[in-house]
């Protein structure tokens, strides 16, 4: 029954036909069990646009991410020319050159760290993890775990630490000159911030640097990114 307003804002009903009236009562429930039917129909129709959406919506948040990423490519070099030698977790003297010919995964940070430096390493493990069992060789890449904290993380300092995580790193440390010259030549950041309690923090680049085997700037993950598009990054990149 349609219902209308009257213009002085009172509300009035239109005519009603007997033969709708009759029509009605020998359909009995027919149309109510067919409007449950629609509502139900509807209802599915909405999960499935739902869940379309969400997969539209991750799609272009992760194009955007790699565009953005294939932009930062400006004015990062090719991983080889970037030069430093530094020491690893063994003592062992390490320079660039030593991870020619297979991608890179450079993070930048220190043992201390209460919360970026440890998240970072088991989202990069857990997604390796993820990348061979859809068949990749994680195997092929080098992680390194370059320290901004040269006073604290010794070469004994990052062998300790390292080893509680469930991933392959290269741990790299030295003089605070030979770190601060090899922080420059990547664009890192890195600055002691000591608390009135006297404890010592820093505040450093969050972002891990992936290069192919060719040393070539791919892009970055970046601290908080969602795991899945931490997992397909290095699925590209290996």
């Amino acid at each position: 029954m349609r219902w209308g307003r009257a213009r002085n804002g009172s509300t009035q009903s239109c005519p009603v036909r007997l033969d709708f009236l009759l029509r009605r009562a020998e359909a009995g429930t027919k149309p109510r069990a067919m409007g449950h039917a629609v509502r139900k129909n509807g209802g599915r129709g909405i999960v499935i646009a739902a869940i379309i959406g969400f997969c539209l919506l991750a799609g272009g948040v992760f194009w955007l991410a790699e565009r953005q990423a294939r932009q930062m490519d400006v004015g990062f070099g090719n991983f080889q020319e970037q030069a430093f030698e530094l020491v690893d977790q063994t003592g062992a003297v390490r320079r660039n050159a030593d991870f020619a010919g297979a991608p890179v995964a450079l993070f930048f940070g220190y043992t201390y760290c209460p919360d970026v430096c440890p998240m970072t390493l088991t989202l990069l493990a857990s997604s390796l993890d993820e990348v061979a069992a859809r068949g990749g060789d994680s195997q092929a890449l080098q992680t390194i775990f370059m320290t901004v904290d040269a006073e604290r993380d010794t070469p004994e300092q990052l062998a300790a630490y390292l080893s509680l995580f469930d991933l392959p790193v290269t741990g790299l440390t030295g003089e605070v000159e030979q770190l601060a010259s090899a922080h420059r030549a990547f664009g890192a950041y890195a600055k002691r911030v000591e608390e009135e309690d006297g404890v010592v923090l820093y505040d450093h680049t969050a972002t891990v640097y992936l290069y192919d085997r060719t040393g070539t700037f791919t892009g970055t993950i970046t601290f908080n990114e969602p795991p899945e598009f931490t997992v397909e990054k290095l699925a590209r990149l290996l």
